[in-house]
């Protein structure tokens, strides 16, 4: 796993470096303070956007809401989306049950010693 400083001094855990259909930006889904984050890491033509797993949910809705010239690259987009979607959620699943087993084993060592 790679960690990122910004020059705010803010480290983020990189979990999975995503390859966006149209090669066009960086997307990684990152860990920040205990939370799982869609980032979007600027270049050109996009801006930094981070999104948690319910924003996430409401960007997907609005880009299924919002017209665009090319149906197949919406349809990319929203497939791209929904796999980035389940990771997440598939990840933070994985963090809660992390921190439930060290806490039972944490709590089971207490007991006995």
């Amino acid at each position: 796993m790679r960690f990122i400083i910004n020059n705010r001094g803010d480290q983020y855990q990189i979990i999975e470096e995503l390859k966006c259909p149209f090669n066009e930006k960086k997307d990684y889904i990152i860990l920040k303070d205990g939370e799982i984050i869609y980032w979007i890491h600027s270049n050109d033509y996009y801006q930094d956007m981070t999104l948690n797993v319910e924003m996430m949910n409401l960007h997907i809705d609005e880009i299924e809401h919002t017209h665009y010239r090319s149906d197949i690259r919406k349809q990319k987009t929203l497939t791209f989306l929904r796999e980035t979607l389940s990771k997440m959620i598939a990840y933070k699943r994985e963090i809660k049950i992390d921190e439930v087993l060290n806490k039972t084993q944490h709590e089971h060592i207490l007991l006995f010693a």
